[in-house]
């Protein structure tokens, strides 16, 4: 049996130090996930207020021994990774006056095996990689990079991910 320790508030860990988080100082909102059947096959939607009656067919992904045909939990985060860095990624280039066109970001999202050791009575330890990059219109390559990288610095998605896994950002300008 694991005894949990409370760390910081509302943060509590089973047997591992973390780096305590930031606490929110205000929630602007809270978007809310469930998943029903199994290990990657079946259902998941999104559900409460506000929320845009999500629903979508889980399957694994032929690579992962899956007959394909359904999204994966790693599309899922690709998606909400790319929307979010772009987003960042206009923000922080108005903020710091930097005029940019139309921008598109795309998220791959691998899963691969980290290890061979034990992870929770499981004998592989698996992980995630993410390569983003960024088109930014009206801009050349360097601009369209120091704007990627104030996104990097910015998003909330990078800002979970920092030092857990492994991100590469790139970017290019088009005219």
């Amino acid at each position: 049996m694991f005894a949990m320790r409370r760390l910081a508030p509302r943060m509590a860990v089973i047997g591992r130090t973390f780096a305590t988080p930031a606490p929110l100082q205000k929630v602007i909102f809270t978007a809310n996930g469930k998943s029903d059947v199994g290990t990657r096959e079946g259902t998941v939607e999104s559900f409460g207020e506000h929320h845009g009656a999500l629903k979508l067919k889980l399957e694994k992904h032929p690579g992962h021994g899956g007959k394909g045909g359904g999204t994966n939990p790693e599309e899922l985060f690709g998606l909400g990774y790319a929307a979010c860095f772009n987003g960042a990624m206009r923000l922080v280039a108005e903020k710091n006056g930097i005029e940019i066109g139309e921008s598109e970001v795309t998220a791959a999202v691998s899963l691969g095996v980290v290890s061979e050791g034990v992870t929770a009575g499981v004998p592989l330890r698996v992980g995630l990689a993410v390569q983003i990059h960024a088109t930014v219109h009206g801009v050349d390559d360097a601009t369209a990079l120091k704007c990627a990288t104030l996104a990097h610095e910015f998003c909330p998605y990078s800002r979970a991910t920092r030092d857990n896994i492994e991100v590469s950002v790139t970017a290019s300008g088009a005219k």
